[in-house]
């Protein structure tokens, strides 16, 4: 009888073992509040959670997770696990790109000042601090300096890409300190295109800057100061410094520009509001950079379309490739376009109007064809951060809405 009891008696659990697996049934008696605690780290429903099947523990949780805000996808499992609170939103910090923008204009502007007054003494002969002074106190002196450091090709350089350097500055500065990888805080990542893609990219935005152009002169006649630069941009063309004149205009722009407002700016909108929303005012603070009110009409739609592209992508670097196509041909078209007139349409080399045309119009069926084929999840929550939880890093949810 003790034989078949010491054997009934083995095949129960081991004493120690079944303590460790509270009576469910029995929740009254004997109530210990500290055994609460040990189901979550019982070998049993660790068993039980490790055997579940990727469906029960994902994908229940994506819709949950855009209807309520939670952006961390282990947090959000465990959320909907244990019934705690889920994370915030990353609209919390929608007022970053707006002080982004008070920051890099102050930037900009400070170094255009002190790059301008540098010039005037490395390009003007026999200038000394109280000269500059002086025409600093009387703008018609000041504009005829100002006119001889354009024409000098160092002038130009120190005068107009510097500042740009300026600019981006902060945004890298804070892409730095971000807890979020630098490349993917700034969009400098692959993205769903396939990289030939981006080559479509650059044919288009030619063709939206030459149509946005062509229906403005319609309306408008081109400004002033748009012209001087075009006079400026023709005569260093025509006098052998074409190609590297091309190449400032259109890489300076494409790097600087592009990283702070469709990388930083943009990115930050798109996570916060509506993706259209963060597209159209990054957008808009893109075209009055430009501080002409021709020019900002102008460079508006191309700066829908590049942000479009980017927000699509999932990627900066193809409206970088964009934007520097649409600058070097633009530089083209004003060094071979007669002085007097500037209509693509009546250009002497018709040829690149009917180039800019043709490659457009492949390059916008091919994006079509790109964005139909290789078409991802632009949800309006922080993608950064998912990728991030992916791969188990396990950012802090608030740490990483800080910047």
């Amino acid at each position: 009888m003790s034989d078949i009891s010491n054997e009934h008696d083995s095949g129960r659990p081991d004493r120690a073992e079944s303590d460790s697996i509270p009576n469910l049934e029995v929740s009254g008696h004997n109530h210990d509040p500290d055994q609460d605690d040990s189901l979550i780290d019982s070998p049993v429903t660790a068993e039980l959670i490790s055997r579940a099947s990727p469906a029960e523990t994902t994908s229940e949780f994506p819709e949950a997770m855009r209807a309520t805000g939670d952006t961390d996808a282990p947090m959000g499992q465990t959320s909907a696990l244990f019934g705690s609170q889920p994370p915030s939103r990353c609209s919390d910090r929608w007022w970053s790109p707006v002080v982004m923008v008070v920051i890099s204009l102050i930037s900009f502007l400070m170094m255009s000042g002190f790059m301008a007054a540098f010039a005037i003494v490395l390009v003007c002969d026999d200038v000394s601090l109280e000269m500059l002074l002086e025409m600093l106190q009387d703008p018609q002196s000041m504009e005829e300096a100002m006119g001889e450091v354009v024409r000098s090709r160092l002038g130009l350089f120190v005068s107009l890409v510097i500042p740009q350097l300026a600019l981006v500055g902060p945004c890298l500065f804070a892409a730095v300190l971000s807890p979020v990888p630098f490349a993917q805080r700034l969009g400098l990542v692959r993205g769903r295109w396939p990289i030939w893609s981006w080559l479509a990219v650059g044919a288009v935005s030619p063709l939206v800057g030459i149509i946005s152009g062509l229906l403005l002169s319609l309306v408008v006649e081109e400004s002033e100061t748009l012209k001087h630069m075009n006079e400026i941009f023709r005569n260093h063309g025509t006098n052998g410094f074409f190609l590297p004149l091309a190449f400032m205009i259109g890489v300076t722009p494409a790097f600087c520009e592009e990283l702070l407002f469709r990388g930083y700016i943009q990115q930050r909108l798109t996570r916060s509001f509506r993706p259209w929303w963060g597209i159209v005012i990054s957008s808009f603070l893109f075209a009055a950079f430009h501080m002409d009110w021709v020019h900002v009409l102008a460079v508006f739609p191309l700066g829908l379309f590049l942000g479009w592209a980017t927000w699509k992508s999932g990627s900066l670097l193809p409206a970088m490739v964009g934007h520097f196509v649409n600058n070097f041909v633009s530089v083209i078209g004003i060094v071979v376009a007669p002085g007097e007139n500037q209509d693509s349409l009546e250009l002497p080399a018709a040829a690149l109007s009917l180039s800019v045309f043709g490659f457009g119009l492949i390059g916008v069926a091919t994006i079509a064809w790109v964005a139909r084929r290789y078409k991802g999840e632009e949800t309006e929550e922080c993608p950064t951060v998912l990728e991030q939880s992916s791969v188990g890093q396990g950012y802090d949810q608030e740490e990483l809405h800080g910047n």
